[in-house]
């Protein structure tokens, strides 16, 4: 059990790996006067906000399918197509939301200002993307609900929740570790990597998020058959 709840989860957790913005700003922190230091602390920050929210739904969830077999089987089903549902939405709107063609992509007023950020206000960040980012609170609440209803022990739930956070935290964690260098063709990389993820953040997101709401929806219809 504890094997196919990991499985579930890491198609989330690579969600959350790939998310343009929070690979943005640790490459913008590493970019900047204080970059070791700043990055190193968004990076913790950002896998404990992870770690937390995750938990917090694994948690809220656990003990869900110890119920009537039916009710438990018809509980996977509501989650399995509310989260396709939500997935689908947030694929059209990041789409719809996308530059126009021609038009320069404008960088968000708060990665523009990351310069002058201290180590508090990194990891005040970290937090914030990791606990309040529309595009990946729901993959945290999706994987703690999975985790949840899986019927695993405690010490198992944690386990699987780290695993979750430290994957899903790929992304920033592999910068900060290259950032360490401090090249000058590693600094060079990573504007250029910047500049990239901030120019086709809206279709990269609205690619993954297809991609997610179908793996939720052949979830959702596998349950009727469970």
């Amino acid at each position: 059990m504890f094997w196919q709840v990991l499985g579930d989860i890491l198609p989330l957790a690579f969600g959350i790996i790939i998310s343009p913005m929070p690979i943005a700003a640790v490459i913008a922190l590493l970019l900047g006067p204080k970059g070791k230091l700043n990055a190193v602390a968004f990076t913790v920050g950002f896998v404990v906000a992870t770690f937390a929210v995750t938990l917090i739904f694994a948690s809220g969830t656990k003990g869900t399918t110890q119920s009537d077999s039916f009710f438990a089987q018809l509980f996977h089903i509501v989650i399995g197509f509310a989260f396709a549902a939500l997935f689908f939405f947030l694929a059209w709107r990041s789409f719809t939301n996308r530059p126009k063609k021609g038009a320069k992509p404008k960088e968000p007023k708060w990665l523009a200002a990351i310069d002058s950020f201290g180590f508090v206000k990194s990891i005040g960040l970290a937090l914030l993307l990791g606990t309040a980012n529309v595009k990946n609170l729901p993959l945290e609440i999706a994987a703690g609900a999975t985790i949840g209803t899986a019927k695993l022990e405690w010490p198992l739930v944690f386990i699987a929740v780290l695993v979750f956070a430290l994957v899903g935290s790929l992304g920033i964690i592999v910068p900060t570790v290259i950032g360490a260098s401090g090249s000058k063709s590693v600094t060079a990389m990573l504007g250029t990597v910047k500049a990239a993820l901030i120019a086709h953040n809206n279709l990269i997101m609205a690619v993954l998020f297809v991609i997610l709401g179908a793996v939720q929806l052949g979830k959702a219809i596998g349950s009727f058959g469970g």
